[in-house]
């Protein structure tokens, strides 16, 4: 359970002094809508002193508070993280690899207590969902504690986090379950939420999300250049509904409708049904998600769900750990003419972020056609379905840098799982 169902609401503000009752803060003041303030010789007006006792109060329960965590270093090591929940990817996909890694013993101590303290969720009821299997404190004490004891020489070994950033560079998705599942009541009203929605019991589908400018707002401008379309993807969403899937439009801020006509195509990003529980649950049952590289698709992975990456970027980035899923990448032009795969990596435009610096670079990108879509999707579902032959990629792959993540030193990829899209594959170059 996490902190916030146990907390008595008095504590809500965080104070380590109790209540202080507006007429307790007032006694003394009467007078204080006359234009005057009672005070008393030699004394300081009483709300003064209460801010003081507050923060002498507050300092003692810190101090408290760390001699605690102290003294408990030999039984356990108590140790505070800062959960990124206010970006879906990151709070699905960091998560999750924090408890793979804590399965297996991976950097941390034998004994530890962690404590998340979460911001604003991009999906509260995901959050809801992990508070099940990690212990959160929605409070600005622990921000507090670490700035106070980051002094210590001994309190590095009291903060942990993700260091991987939800890329699973051990390889252990494929060795552990999900960490998160539903329970029978939320089963119960995610088949509700099919059947209001037009997917029959037992149907299958995929789901479709597609990063647009409406995506993270002008803030993140510089992050335009992993936008795409959704119109190009029409083709593909038509292609596997005849092939009998429902295709169902995610996102929770989208840019224009997805206008198909199909009874198998589903733009429930725009269509009034969705909702952050109904995210998750399409997200986990679904048979793959068709994904330009953004954050809902972690919600597949962390249930172990394929993945059709199209219209990636940068390509060095590729999620290439994750088993049975396939990938292509944005067409890059320099001087009107299309670079090979090499002529990508030499020029550091693999590992490129932002758009300014494709820009610098003097190159142009081009998003995926619609028939390089259908075709990969249509892979997709060979490969889930048995239909789809094993292909020999070792000489890309033997050629696909091993970089490290220049923010966290990690490296960016482990044994490689994932599969380039043949017929993708015969036109990237040398």
């Amino acid at each position: 359970m996490g902190w916030r169902q146990v907390i008595h609401t008095r504590y809500w503000n965080d104070s380590l002094c109790g209540d202080f009752s507006e007429r307790d803060c007032n006694a003394g003041h009467e007078g204080e809508f006359n234009g005057e303030t009672v005070e008393k010789a030699g004394t300081l007006p009483n709300d003064a002193f209460a801010l003081r006792a507050t923060i002498k109060l507050k300092a003692f329960g810190l101090l408290l508070l760390l001699g605690i965590i102290y003294a408990l270093r030999p039984l356990v090591v108590v140790r505070f993280g800062t959960l990124i929940a206010g970006r879906l990817g990151h709070l699905a996909a960091n998560t999750e690899c924090y408890l793979c890694e804590k399965d297996v013993g991976l950097s941390m101590p034998k004994r530890v207590f962690d404590i998340w303290t979460p911001g604003e969720p991009a999906n509260s009821y995901l959050l809801k969902m992990y508070e099940r299997v990690i212990f959160t404190w929605h409070s600005s004490i622990p921000g507090i504690l670490r700035e106070a004891a980051k002094f210590l020489d001994w309190w590095h070994e009291h903060e942990f986090g993700n260091a991987s950033m939800g890329r699973d560079i051990f390889n252990l998705f494929e060795q552990i379950p999900s960490h998160i599942s539903f329970t029978p009541e939320e089963e119960k009203w995610g088949e509700e939420g099919l059947l209001e929605m037009g997917i029959p019991k037992a149907a299958k589908w995929v789901c479709l999300i597609v990063r647009d400018s409406a995506y993270l707002g002008q803030d993140f401008a510089y992050h335009h250049v992993r936008d795409s379309d959704v119109k190009s993807y029409k083709k593909a969403a038509l292609a596997l509904a005849e092939r009998g899937y429902y295709v169902v439009r995610m996102g929770s801020v989208v840019e224009k409708q997805f206008q198909v006509e199909h009874p198998k195509i589903i733009d429930y990003a725009t269509n009034g049904m969705r909702s952050e529980f109904m995210d998750i649950y399409l997200g986990a049952h679904c048979s793959f998600c068709l994904s330009n590289a953004t954050g809902f698709d972690a919600i597949p992975m962390v249930f172990r769900k394929p993945i059709c990456f199209v219209n990636v970027v940068p390509v060095e980035y590729l999620q290439t750990y994750l088993k049975d899923s396939i990938a292509i990448w944005k067409r890059h032009y320099k001087n009107g003419k299309r670079m090979s795969f090499k002529e990508i990596i030499d020029s550091g435009a693999g590992r490129f972020l932002k758009s300014q610096d494709f820009m610098d670079a003097k190159i142009k990108l081009e998003d995926n056609s619609p028939n390089e879509i259908m075709e990969v999707a249509l892979e997709m579902a060979d490969l889930i379905e048995g239909l789809c032959n094993s292909l020999d990629e070792h000489e890309f792959w033997s050629s696909y840098p091993r970089s490290d993540s220049p923010y966290t030193g990690m490296p960016l990829h482990g044994r490689i799982n994932m599969r380039v899209g043949s017929r993708f594959l015969t036109t990237i170059g040398a």
